[in-house]
């Protein structure tokens, strides 16, 4: 657990944005910002990119959202929306990346403090293993999703440094190798052997040896392979959210085939995908393994449906977006042409845009309780 005292983060639930109703939020023309791969790849050789703020002031920058941003030019070829209307001008380009800078400076400060005042005494692949959780733990919490607080684009700055620290000492030590000790000298000289006296003593102690006690073997635990993710939203609006489904005319827009036919069937798929903890019990947990045959052009609304749940449900807890991906392709057969989930992550908002536009034009009762979940996700901005 890092960063404690970071304002603007959580050390378990991550960046804080609940301010950002009061600040500009920023998007690509290509579409709404998306996390960076989650998994962190350690192989790499150097993976950021210098940003030169001034003659005297540069910062190294992995974040892709960020370098869209502090790379953009507004007078040549602005691609950066501020609340989806205007593009961004560069006075306030320079005025984010002042205060980014700012948290920035500060991280390359703290990061021996932040990594633990007993790293310095770890051996070495204690230290290793120390800087890839500390990576880690850097990599999955930096995420500009476009909320421009002030407190937030601080945070990220610090973050961003931990990372760039961390990585730094982990390249300088990951070829390294514990040197053997060597073995003890030891002078051998002639022993002579002394007679023995003929007086010997009238009591010899003999002590009794027991055997030491034979090591237990070691509890092997299995893995949980629960793949359903835990739902900390109210269910009751994903399930209006996943009703969606059952809606007729929208899936005549989209010209596909009705697959669910009553609320039920809802409830069953969201229990073979969601747990639900401390809230009431829309569904039951379902362990049964079952492949949903659905045609393709379900893609755009499984996806939306999907990338809705994660962003309502990560400003309660933060769990991966890959992992709501492999629900999609573990589940759906919309996804059999998709080698890979990062495919999935990748087409996401795409998709999710196209199936927005959908479930806004349909009149039916399902799809408007659909549409006033999507209302409430932090980063879509949708016509009332």
């Amino acid at each position: 657990m890092y960063f404690l005292n970071l304002k603007g983060f959580h050390p378990i639930k991550g960046i804080n944005t609940d301010n950002h109703n009061k600040y500009p939020f920023l998007e690509s023309t290509d579409g709404l910002f998306e996390p960076d791969d989650f998994e962190y790849n350690f192989n790499r050789s150097f993976p950021f990119e210098q940003i030169e703020l001034s003659e005297s002031r540069s910062i190294y920058v992995s974040e892709p959202n960020l370098l869209k941003v502090f790379k953009n030019t507004a007078t040549v070829d602005n691609k950066i929306l501020v609340n989806n209307v205007k593009p961004i001008e560069e006075a306030y380009t320079k005025e984010l990346a002042d205060i980014f800078y700012s948290g920035y400076d500060e991280g390359m400060a703290n990061f021996y403090e932040e990594i633990g005042q007993t790293f310095l005494s770890l051996g070495l692949e204690q230290k290793k293993q120390a800087l890839r959780d500390f990576i880690t733990y850097c990599h999955t919490n930096l995420y500009f999703e476009g909320f421009a607080v002030p407190e937030v684009i601080y945070a990220l700055g610090y973050i961003q440094a931990s990372l760039v620290k961390g990585f730094q000492e982990y390249s300088n030590l990951k070829n390294l190798n514990e040197k053997e000790q060597a073995s003890p000298v030891v002078n051998v000289y002639p022993v002579f052997k002394m007679p023995e006296p003929d007086v010997k003593p009238d009591y010899v102690f003999e002590a009794s040896v027991e055997a030491a006690p034979k090591p237990s073997p070691p509890q092997i635990t299995r893995p949980d392979a629960d793949s359903h993710i835990l739902l900390r939203y109210p269910a009751s609006k994903i399930f209006d959210l996943w009703c969606a489904l059952l809606d007729a005319q929208l899936c005549q827009l989209m010209q596909v085939p009705k697959v669910f036919n009553s609320e039920d069937e809802i409830k069953e798929l969201l229990g073979r995908l969601f747990k639900l903890d401390d809230q009431e019990q829309m569904w039951s947990l379902s362990d049964s393994e079952y492949y949903y045959q659905m045609a393709p052009g379900y893609q755009n609304l499984l996806c939306l449906l999907m990338h809705a749940t994660y962003k309502l449900n990560t400003t309660y807890l933060k769990v991966p977006q890959v992992k709501y991906c492999e629900l999609l392709k573990s589940n759906f057969s919309s996804f059999e042409t998709y080698e890979s989930v990062g495919d999935i992550q990748r087409n996401m908002t795409k998709k999710k845009d196209t199936a927005i536009d959908f479930v806004h034009k349909s009149s039916g009762s399902y799809a408007k309780k659909a549409y006033k979940v999507l209302k409430k996700v932090p980063t879509y901005i949708l016509r009332s």
